[in-house]
């Protein structure tokens, strides 16, 4: 099974200055992997046309699709975090998923600690977006097929003091639906700050290379975790419309 993780960006393409998702599906098609985890993913955003994203792309693709909001209503007016482990009211948001060749069980979602309570509108100069850092952070997994696998994605703080506490609880949360458990996102931590992180979690990650920004590389925020003896291949993709390069990795399954 193939499988990677890429940051959308919300479907805006830089090369291009506009959104695009018929850009992004193509470049998701020319990855060739079995399982996608996306994050900064619109549902029903004016500046995205109003779509929800990953449906819009399952729907491009032929594949399934689940989505799991992180924050509800306008994330540069008027918000509030999603729910954590209910049901998710629909409407708008804007949080993180899953894209799969094979069908998608017993999706779930939690929320991590850290991220602020929400924002009203407000006038002149004062904040309302969802910044430094009081965006809620969630964590989303799903049972991929028959294969065993499990699949997890995370969109983390960068404060790295708040995005190695959601980490820990995010691979208490995915290692709690079996061995063969995988967590991927962008988790905003660079090989140094996630290697000691790790360490005691029974969690391995395989060292990819620099993410971000996607025109420059120089920082390796984007990861694949899994079980040990899980991972093989793993490797940086190419640039597409993102901000962020994808990761790509090979789990032995066998």
């Amino acid at each position: 099974m193939r499988i990677a993780t890429w940051n959308l960006l919300h479907g805006f393409d830089v090369r291009t200055g506009r959104v695009d998702l018929g850009a992004v599906a193509a470049a998701i098609d020319a990855l060739d992997v079995d399982v996608l985890a996306v994050q900064e993913v619109d549902r029903g955003q004016q500046r995205t046309g109003g779509v929800d994203q990953v449906a819009e792309l399952a729907v491009r693709l032929g594949w399934h699709g689940v989505f799991a909001p992180a924050l509800l209503g306008d994330p540069t007016r008027r918000w509030h975090a999603g729910p954590g482990t209910g049901a998710d009211p629909g409407g708008q948001a804007y949080g993180i998923g899953l894209l799969s060749r094979h069908a998608l069980h017993s999706a779930a979602r939690s929320a991590l600690p850290g991220g602020g309570a929400g924002a009203g509108v407000r006038r002149g100069r004062g904040r309302t977006g969802p910044g430094w850092d009081r965006e809620p952070r969630v964590v989303l997994r799903a049972e991929v097929g028959t294969t065993g696998v499990t699949v997890a994605t995370t969109h983390l703080s960068y404060l790295p003091w708040r995005g190695i506490c959601q980490l820990r609880a995010a691979l208490r949360w995915a290692a709690a639906a079996g061995r063969r458990s995988v967590l991927m996102g962008d988790l905003n931590l660079p090989r140094r700050l996630l290697r000691p992180a790790l360490t005691g979690c029974g969690w391995s990650a395989a060292p990819a290379g620099p993410t971000f920004p996607a025109q420059r590389p120089g920082l390796a925020l984007d990861h694949i975790l899994a079980r040990p003896g899980l991972l093989r291949d793993v490797r940086v993709g190419t640039g597409g419309p993102s901000d962020h390069l994808p990761v790509i990795a090979r789990l032995a399954l066998s």
